[in-house]
Formats: structure tokens, sequence, C-alpha cells
């Protein structure tokens, strides 16, 4: 089972996810195995909101045109105090983990193998426009696909 370690700010966790149009690749149940598709490259990486208390994952309009994504309905969000209808798009969420090998010594600008882990559900997530700082509000549709540990002393793991 793929894991990633990291810091919090003791206020707010972060991440960074690779977002893949869902209509260009078919990815298989078991995420160590080879999706088939256009994939030559790592994803797309955007910086993400962990949030415990969002239901759906949701992607900015910045991720929407910079992966040219077509809308495939609306979904309603429930706001603040209001309800309202975004474009909604399917998509696939990626984690990337470098390869290390025992004794490697990672430095700044070095060049690291990375192993790209693409979870196989497809979301369908809304687009919100008001995001600031982060590109993705992780929610529990992908959070609930692993297991997600916060400690006090400022370090997390999601293992997937």
């Amino acid at each position: 089972m793929p894991c990633l370690w990291l810091q919090h700010n003791n206020s707010q966790i972060f991440i960074r996810v690779g977002i893949l149009d869902a209509s260009t690749i078919q990815v298989p149940a078991d995420p160590t195995a080879q999706a088939t598709g256009p994939i030559t490259a790592p994803p797309q990486m955007f910086v993400a909101l962990v949030d415990t208390g969002a239901q759906k994952t949701k992607i900015s309009t910045n991720v929407v045109s910079q992966l040219g994504l077509q809308p495939q309905g609306k979904i309603p969000v429930q706001g603040v105090g209001s309800l309202a209808h975004h474009n909604g798009y399917l998509f696939h969420v990626a984690f990337t983990i470098p390869v290390v090998q025992p004794g490697q010594i990672i430095t700044p600008g070095s060049q690291v193998q990375i192993m790209v882990f693409i979870l196989p559900a497809v979301i369908y997530g809304a687009e919100l426009s008001a995001i600031h700082g982060f590109d993705v509000l992780l929610g529990m549709d992908v959070l609930s696909s692993g297991s997600l540990k916060i400690e006090g002393s400022g370090h997390f793991s999601f293992s997937f």
C-alpha cells in the first residue's frame, strides 16, 4: 500500500496531487497497475487542501483551463448560506511518490525517479472559481479510499 508522509502547519493540510482527464485514460481497479491511455509523463500537479469536512473533491477554474476539461453537467454545491450549481467534471486523482534507493540522499535540484499512483475511481467534481492558495479541495470521496493519519507533531500520512 503506497503511503505519503508529509508535514502540516497545525491548521491546514496541503498536498500535491495530479489531476487527469477521465475521458482520456482508463485506470484499472488496482492503483499500482498500468493505466491505459496517453500517460507519457507525470500528471499535471496541483496544490490540494485536504478537507475532511467536504464530501466531494472540487477543482479550480485554473485546473479546468490548464487541462482543457469539458463540463459534464451541473453539481449542486452548498456554500455558506446558499446553494449554487457549478459545472461538474470527470477526472482521476493521482499521487506521486519518489523512488529512493537505500542510502540515497536527495538534494534540491537532484533528479529523482517517481512512481505515479492513479486512484481508480472517477471523480465527478465541481468547479470552484473562488479558491485561493490551492487548486484542488480534496474531499472525502478521495480521502475515504485510503487512511489519513494526522499527528500533533506536525506530520501526517496518507496511505491508499
